[in-house]
C-alpha cells in the first residue's frame, strides 16, 4: 500500500511539475530527403502574421500524455523560409510570391488503442505587381494521421499542409484570384474598441484592433442556423478562412479554430468582451487552443467528441474563454448576489448574458 501511495504521489508530482514549468517539444522542418517540387514560383519572404506566437500548439508526452508545449527549433520564419528554398527554390522562369502565415497549430487526441495528430495552417498568398503587393488568396489545410505515438510525425503533417495550400494556390485561375493591398506593418497602431468595427471584412486581428477592414463589395452574407457564411460574388465561393467581418451593427468572428465547424458566429459586446451565445467546439483543436491561448472554462484534456458552450474573446487581446458551469461560478465566486442569482436561474442563454452584463458592470465600477 505504501509503495502504491508513492508511486501515486510520484507520478501527480511530475504531473504537477510539468504543469508548473514550461517545457517545450520542438518541431524542425529541416530533413536532408526533401526535394524540389513542381511549383511554378518562388518565395522570397515569409511574414508571420500569427496573432499568439509564443507557441504553436501541443504534444502528449510520456505515459501520463502530459500536455506540453511545442515549437519549432528556430524562428517560424527562418523554419519555412529554409524549407520552401529547397521545395520551390528560385529560378528565373519562375514567378515571385510571398506568404504570410495567419493560423498555424499542432495538437494531439489520444484515444484507447491509438493518438491521432493534427495540423492546420492558413495562408495568405502575396504576389507583387506594378511596385505593390497584393494578397491574390487565403488558403487553407489540415492534416491528420493515427498511431500510437504521433508526436515524432508533426513536421510531416506540416509539411503535407503547406504544399496542399501552394498546390491550391497554384491550381488558382486570375479570374478568381483576390487584390487586396498588402501592408507588411503588423504592429498595432490602437486599443480602443469602444464599438462594433466598421463595416467591412478583416483580415486578421491586427486589422480589428486598427480599424483596417477591407471592402465588403463584392461579398454577401448567408445564414445557416446561426452559423453565418461570407460567400464571394465574383468566385462563387465561401470565403472560410478571414479573421471576421461586421456589417455595420454586428461583428461576426470565425470560430472555426475552435468548433467542429467552418463559419462566423455572431457576437455582441459585454464590458471588454465579444460575447458568442454558443460554439459547438472540436476537442482537438480546444486542445491546441487551451495550450496557445490559455483556453479556460472547458474540461477537454479527455475529451473525444463535441459539446458546445458559450464563448468569450477579449476585444483587446483575442483573448477566448469557454464559459463552462464551473466557470461562470468561479467568476461570480467573489460576488455573492451574483453567484446566488446564477445559482437560482435556468442558466439559459439570455440569463447568462444578464449576469455577465451585470458582472461588468460591478467590475469596472470597482
Amino acid at each position: 500500500m505504501n509503495k502504491l501511495l508513492t508511486l501515486f504521489f510520484i507520478a501527480a508530482s511530475t504531473v504537477m511539475f510539468s504543469q508548473n514549468k514550461t517545457e517545450y517539444h520542438k518541431i524542425s522542418l529541416k530533413d536532408k530527403n526533401d526535394k524540389a517540387a513542381e511549383f511554378n514560383f518562388y518565395v522570397e519572404n515569409v511574414y508571420d502574421g500569427r496573432q499568439f506566437k509564443e507557441n504553436i500548439g501541443t504534444v502528449q508526452k510520456g505515459g501520463f500524455n502530459r500536455k506540453v508545449l511545442a515549437n519549432f527549433e528556430n524562428p517560424l520564419v527562418e523554419e519555412f523560409s529554409n524549407y520552401l528554398a529547397i521545395i520551390c527554390p528560385k529560378q528565373e522562369n519562375k514567378s515571385k510570391i510571398s506568404i504570410r502565415i495567419n493560423d498555424l497549430y499542432v495538437s494531439e487526441l489520444t484515444r484507447a488503442m491509438s493518438e491521432t495528430g493534427y495540423a492546420t495552417l492558413v495562408v495568405d498568398i502575396i504576389e507583387p505587381k506594378d511596385g505593390i503587393d497584393f494578397i491574390v488568396g487565403t488558403y487553407t489545410a489540415s492534416a491528420e494521421s493515427n498511431g500510437m505515438d504521433v508526436t515524432n510525425k508533426h513536421d510531416e503533417r506540416l509539411k503535407k499542409v503547406l504544399h496542399e495550400c501552394l498546390t491550391n494556390y497554384m491550381k488558382t485561375t486570375d479570374n478568381d484570384k483576390t487584390s487586396i493591398v498588402f501592408d507588411a506593418d503588423q504592429n498595432i497602431k490602437s486599443k480602443t474598441i469602444t464599438a462594433i468595427p466598421s463595416k467591412g471584412i478583416y483580415l486578421t486581428y491586427v486589422d480589428v484592433l486598427n480599424n483596417s477592414p477591407v471592402d465588403d463589395s463584392n461579398f454577401e452574407m448567408s445564414n445557416k442556423n446561426e452559423r453565418f457564411h461570407l460567400l464571394n460574388k465574383v468566385t462563387q465561393s465561401k470565403e472560410l478562412n478571414y479573421y471576421g467581418f461586421s456589417d455595420g451593427e454586428v461583428f461576426y468572428i470565425n470560430v472555426s479554430k475552435y468548433a467542429d465547424a467552418k463559419y462566423y458566429a455572431k457576437t455582441e459586446i459585454i464590458g471588454s468582451k465579444y460575447y458568442i451565445e454558443n460554439v459547438v467546439y472540436n476537442p482537438n483543436n480546444a486542445i491546441a487552443m487551451g495550450a496557445m491561448f490559455g483556453l479556460i472554462g472547458v474540461a477537454v484534456a479527455s475529451a473525444t467528441s463535441s459539446s458546445s458552450a458559450p464563448m468569450l474573446i477579449d476585444c483587446y487581446s483575442g483573448q477566448p474563454s469557454f464559459l463552462s458551469n464551473s466557470e461562470m461560478k468561479a467568476m461570480l465566486l467573489p460576488y455573492p448576489v451574483l453567484s446566488k442569482d446564477y445559482k437560482n436561474s435556468k442558466k439559459s442563454s439570455e440569463d447568462i448574458k444578464a449576469i455577465l452584463k451585470r458582472y461588468y458592470q460591478e467590475t469596472i465600477v470597482q
